[in-house]
């Protein structure tokens, strides 16, 4: 009976551990879609990045704010194709509001956090 407990206590604990091991700290600030993949690096939480993900020829481009720069929002481009990714330069904590996909000749698409 005892050994069952300590195998229970060991499965939830390395659970547990698993779970925070694959959460990224800034999940908070995290939107991801089938095209594109919009973050705050973990390193620096200063740095907003966008990564093409779809092979669709589209751009694709994130929209953030900055503490410090009060509602301004910016706009970082990932013009260089799938796999890629594009970084800011370092500022102050920056804050994920979407991640879109540029449609030519029609509305752009996005995914709000």
């Amino acid at each position: 009976m005892k050994s069952r407990n300590v195998a229970r206590t060991a499965a939830v604990i390395i659970g547990i551990g698993m779970l925070s091991a694959t959460t990224p700290a800034f999940a908070d600030q995290d939107v991801k879609a089938i095209w594109g993949h919009g973050y705050r690096t973990s390193a620096d939480k200063g740095v907003a990045a966008v990564k093409d993900l779809g092979d669709d020829g589209n751009e694709v481009y994130v929209q953030y704010t900055r503490s410090g720069h009060g509602s301004k929002i910016f706009t970082l481009w990932n013009k260089k194709g799938k796999g890629t990714t594009t970084y800011s330069g370092d500022g102050g904590t920056v804050t994920i509001k979407k991640v879109c996909r540029s449609i030519s000749l029609s509305s752009d698409y996005c995914v709000n956090r």
